[in-house]
């Protein structure tokens, strides 16, 4: 059997893959932009990045659920996983801008790398698990 590009596409590609990029661009941006303007004046990274957070988790999850993945579960099932897939990638990314600053890192380049470590598997987790569709 001969593999094809639309073999493949059609297999692995989704379109909702498209729409999370666009919508975890756009989180990012929010988030980052939030932090290093509180950062500055709080000199505090665990509340800057929660502040953070809790205006880009909120813009990220309505989205996602909206629009990303058209989900079709209530927001008491849905933002209950949500909020711990959040919530874990928190303390995570936290840990290691605190341990990267400690070292020397400048917060606003540290902001970025736990990035590495989440955005490869959270597009999995949230349509999987956190969003996944009604049978």
């Amino acid at each position: 059997m001969r593999l094809s590009f639309k073999m493949l596409k059609d297999k692995y590609f989704d379109p909702s893959m498209l729409r999370w990029a666009a919508v975890g661009i756009t989180t990012t941006v929010i988030d980052y932009l939030i932090f290093i303007t509180l950062y500055g004046p709080t000199n505090s990274i665990f509340g800057a990045n929660l502040v953070a957070a809790i205006v880009a988790t909120t813009f990220n999850y309505l989205t996602h659920h909206r629009w990303t993945f058209k989900s079709n579960q209530n927001h008491s099932r849905s933002g209950l996983k949500y909020l711990i897939n959040l919530s874990f990638w928190w303390l995570t990314s936290s840990t290691i801008i605190k341990s990267l600053v400690v070292v020397g890192v400048d917060p606003r380049i540290a902001k970025l790398v736990p990035l590495i470590f989440i955005v490869p598997v959270n597009y999995f987790v949230l349509n999987k698990l956190v969003f996944k569709k009604k049978d």
